[in-house]
């Protein structure tokens, strides 16, 4: 490492402020140059970090910033999908160009990689992976008014099956913005949650479905004729025997051919009792209509107004 940069290299999330730097020595020059020369970053205006060896995503990259500009802001509080990346839950949707954050200012504040708005009364705030945060429920409810519906779903699923709030919780949060612009994001997200989605993935397939009008259970358990367990499926169409799993490729990338084997066999006893199996992937969700439609078809095709298997568990 550069020895003139041995004073930066810990502090937390190798992200300073200029204001550190000149403290430790460094002037605005000396940034410049060795940003030029690679050895640093500018995040923000203000903010700076070191590269990181193996690169990063969009999600690790948005992190860092909010850490940076937490620096910058000591008073201030995470929100939105900042702080829903911070407290490590799903985030979907959302442009992670820019940190979210509130302050004690009288009025909004938007620069090139931050907005800053006034933090409200009733804002609850807790300790993220990068700084203060909002809490589960405020962070939700912003995230839902900033990135829209879905996007809150998909992070309310993921604390509801957590159990780190509960719907209660979330609703009285949700009263708080009545009647704000968008506010129409949260009521819909609010009438959309179900806990025992077990993915984002699977959030989004299910609320994609339940909006075309095409009423699914999540996490339905099927046995066989002796009763034995033969599997757990994502989603079933409510009195047909069509089962919908997504694939979200954890459990192929982690345990390879042994996962592709097991999945088979139990697709091959699921349609031995006459059950329709359709799956989908991250891939499929770009197109909603087209998963509408495949279902759509494989109702038409398949038994109707069947119960559920005897022995069936839903949730």
């Amino acid at each position: 490492m550069n020895p003139i940069l041995a004073p930066l290299s810990a502090l937390d999330h190798h992200v300073f402020t200029t204001k550190e730097a000149a403290s430790r020595g460094l002037s605005s020059f000396d940034l410049v140059r060795l940003v030029k020369a690679r050895e640093l970053e500018h995040l923000a205006r203000g903010v700076y970090a070191f590269p990181r060896a193996d690169g990063e995503g969009a999600e690790q990259r948005h992190l860092r910033l909010a850490a940076g500009v937490c620096r910058l802001y000591p008073d201030a509080v995470l929100t939105h999908h900042s702080a829903a990346l911070a407290l490590g839950l799903p985030v979907w949707g959302a442009d992670l160009s820019k940190a979210h954050l509130a302050r004690s200012v009288p009025a909004e504040r938007i620069a090139q990689h931050w907005v800053i708005r006034p933090r409200p009364a009733w804002l609850e705030q807790v300790q993220g992976s990068v700084g203060s945060c909002a809490s589960v429920t405020a962070t939700i409810v912003q995230h839902a008014l900033e990135s829209g519906s879905v996007a809150g779903i998909v992070a309310a699923d993921f604390a509801l099956h957590e159990k780190r709030m509960t719907v209660t919780d979330l609703e009285a949060t949700a009263a708080h913005v009545a009647g704000w612009p968008r506010s129409h994001h949260v009521t819909t997200m609010l009438g959309y949650l179900d806990g025992r989605s077990e993915s984002p993935g699977e959030s989004r397939l299910r609320v994609d479905l339940l909006m075309a009008g095409i009423d699914v259970i999540p996490q339905v358990t099927i046995p066989d004729e002796r009763g034995k367990i033969i599997a757990r499926v994502d989603l079933m169409v409510r009195g047909t025997n069509v089962v919908i799993e997504f694939d979200g490729m954890v459990k192929y990338r982690d345990r390879g051919l042994e996962a592709l084997v097991a999945e088979k066999a139990r697709e091959d006893e699921l349609r031995r009792l006459g059950f329709v199996v359709l799956r989908f992937v991250w891939a499929d969700l770009a197109n909603p209509g087209r998963i509408v439609r495949r279902v759509r078809e494989a109702v038409a095709a398949s038994r109707r107004n069947v119960d559920l298997h005897p022995g069936s568990k839903v949730g």
